[in-house]
């Protein structure tokens, strides 16, 4: 935030805390579990000094999922998350208060779990708080005042930012925020300490959750093109950002992938043997999980056939937004191939790290409305609250993800269920809240 001017970044500041303020509101973590190895890390770490869980007792294997299949337990008993271990390894020095207070009452169960439930939920509500901030600071370099604020709010407030990324300590969360960060270091003059730090946080980026690989190959292309010889500062740097993590993973688990590597997933695997052309109408239009469905406001990518949209901007900015709609398409690509209903969750959780990215790509068609357009658009953006509002107030209490994976179903089997417009979860979820709304009159 340090190149904007002072009362941009006084606004960014106000804006980042009113969306820490939301995403605690509902006082609850959303998460079926795979989250936990990103809760518990940054303990161990603070106690033990390692990036195993052994340390931290029987805590961390507590849920109703036993055995837990997000942790791995190796022939020498060590206790190994599945998930690439970026978000806790970044977010260990917010913990250290905590870790503090526990080694005062000398590390007891109950309090470490206590204690992780609310540093996970503090946590991930941080990180994409921090992110609609820099959001903002993009968006005022692109907007009139009040559209900011309006697309702001829909980055924030209308896409799975917040029933998603800032209710539990999924990888999405740590994504979004680096790649703001990313854009916003690449959005000013390209010194070398800028394309130093841009490329080791796309570095880490990629380590934190590999398919984003192609979201990041987007921006590495646009400061090619942009830099041509310097950019070869920022992929040094990218490459540097990954190696410790690759050394961790050949460590523990005996290869480049890590946990993916040891389950399969870092290669041919049942999880990708889905058709293309499906799985692209079903991430962007069913009723279950499309993006289009729960974030309407999207549907204005559309503006860009326009060629109005393309001639009002300058030829840098071209080049820019191309870049991130090319890595934007890969990634949609590779998800399109896979179970794209990404678990137990609410909304289009797989494409949650590219939302900074698309909302970039949206601003343009927002600066070129004017009169029924700009009602329209506000309009998409209250629906898109509404309904990712529903998720992160409600859900699960209306069970919507059941339809999607029915016991008489294998697991990687695609319920004919996601096609049903009555069993979409903003439905199913609100039918839900006015049940428990009734109740709690009567």
């Amino acid at each position: 935030m340090r190149g904007a001017p002072a009362p941009e970044r006084r606004v960014a500041l106000l804006v980042a805390a009113a969306a820490f303020a939301v995403y605690n509101a509902n006082g609850r973590v959303i998460t079926e579990g795979d989250s936990i190895p990103a809760r518990y890390l940054p303990f161990a770490i603070l106690r033990s000094g390692s990036l195993t869980l052994e340390s931290l007792g029987e805590a961390p294997l507590r849920h109703p999922k036993n055995p837990p299949f997000w942790l791995l337990r190796t022939p020498e008993g060590r206790l190994l998350s599945l998930y690439p271990v970026v978000t806790p390894v970044l977010l260990t020095p917010l913990y250290v208060p905590a870790a503090i207070g526990l080694s005062v009452t000398g590390w007891r169960q109950h309090a470490l779990e206590r204690t992780a439930v609310v540093m996970e939920k503090l946590s991930a509500s941080l990180l994409s708080a921090v992110s609609v901030g820099i959001v903002f600071l993009l968006l005022v370099r692109r907007l009139p005042r009040g559209r900011v604020l309006v697309l702001t709010t829909a980055y924030a407030l209308g896409t799975s930012t917040w029933p998603i990324s800032s209710q539990a300590l999924w990888q999405h969360g740590a994504a979004q925020l680096l790649f703001a960060a990313a854009l916003v270091l690449l959005d000013g003059p390209p010194r070398p300490v800028r394309l130093a730090a841009a490329g080791a946080i796309l570095g880490l980026a990629v380590a934190n959750r590999p398919p984003d690989v192609f979201l990041a190959a987007g921006l590495l292309a646009f400061l090619v093109l942009r830099v041509r010889g310097r950019s070869l500062l920022a992929l040094g740097a990218a490459a540097a950002a990954v190696l410790p993590f690759v050394a961790y993973n050949v460590k523990y688990f005996g290869n480049v992938a890590g946990g993916y590597g040891v389950i399969g997933l870092a290669g041919s695997h049942p999880f990708y043997d889905h058709p293309i052309g499906a799985g692209l109408a079903g991430l962007l239009l069913s009723p279950a999980k499309g993006l289009f469905v729960f974030s309407p406001f999207l549907l204005f990518l559309g503006g860009w056939a326009f060629p109005g949209v393309r001639r009002a901007l300058a030829r840098e900015e071209q080049c820019r937004l191309f870049c991130l709609g090319a890595g934007c398409a890969g990634f949609l690509l590779f998800y399109a191939r896979t179970d794209w209903r990404g678990g137990a969750c609410y909304g289009p959780r797989f494409l949650s790290d590219a939302l900074p990215f698309l909302t970039l790509l949206v601003a343009p068609v927002v600066a070129s409305l004017s009169g029924a357009g700009v009602r329209v658009f506000v309009v998409a953006v209250a629906l898109s609250v509404f309904a990712q509002g529903i998720g992160a107030l409600v859900y699960p209490a209306g069970r919507s993800d059941e339809p999607f994976y029915p016991a008489d179903l294998p697991r990687l089997t695609l319920s004919p269920a996601v096609w049903s417009p009555r069993l979409c979860p903003i439905l199913v979820e609100s039918r839900a809240a006015l049940r428990l709304l009734a109740k709690s009159r009567s």
